[in-house]
């Protein structure tokens, strides 16, 4: 998929172009294509790294972030910020305030599925985090019909959910890679 990242986009580079890049595909290749597959790999890894932590905290294989509610959670706090516009915030100031509020529900989520499974053991942590999962989910489901009707100028936010990783440069690259170094060295050393 690495490959396939490198050749395909809005541009086709040629194979040959790959190993030995010239022009404009050395310069799609070097400065666009490379820094966001690198990004795209440092997510992953990440990704991967907060799941194998989660399981490990909540000591139960079968915990993800969707069915510990966490994602559910989450996406409910990014959703809520929209609802600043009704205050007439800048919406440029709506960026700095969601992740807070994202990792702020997200982890209310986590903590009441944490809650119901300590009552009921680790089926009613499964249990537990689907029901807070569907709860928050249809929150989210509620204020995104709610949105789109009152301000239909703000871009869909269910395609915004779904995430993207834009082009980025070998500075975020590098930076988001100093964070991915200093998650798996704590993940590791506990």
């Amino acid at each position: 998929s690495f490959l396939l990242g490198l050749i395909y986009g809005d541009v086709t580079i040629p194979i040959s172009e790959i190993f030995h890049p010239s022009g404009v595909y050395a310069y799609i290749l070097l400065n666009i294509r490379l820094p966001t597959l690198t990004v795209a790999i440092l997510i992953g890894a990440i990704l991967s790294t907060s799941g194998a932590v989660l399981q490990m905290l909540l000591r139960n294989p079968l915990v993800d972030p969707y069915i510990s509610g966490t994602a559910s959670g989450g996406a409910f706090g990014a959703v809520i910020t929209y609802l600043l516009l009704m205050l007439n915030l800048p919406f440029s100031w709506i960026i700095y305030f969601q992740p807070f509020v994202a990792f702020f529900t997200a982890t209310l989520a986590t903590l009441i599925t944490i809650m119901i499974g300590k009552k009921s053991g680790y089926l009613g942590l499964v249990i537990g985090g689907v029901l807070v999962s569907f709860i928050f989910s249809s929150l989210v489901t509620v204020i995104l019909s709610v949105m789109s009707a009152k301000y239909p100028q703000i871009p869909p936010l269910t395609f915004w959910l779904l995430g993207d990783i834009s082009v980025v440069g070998w500075f975020n690259a590098i930076i988001l890679s100093l964070f991915a170094i200093l998650l798996l060295y704590f993940s590791l050393s506990n």
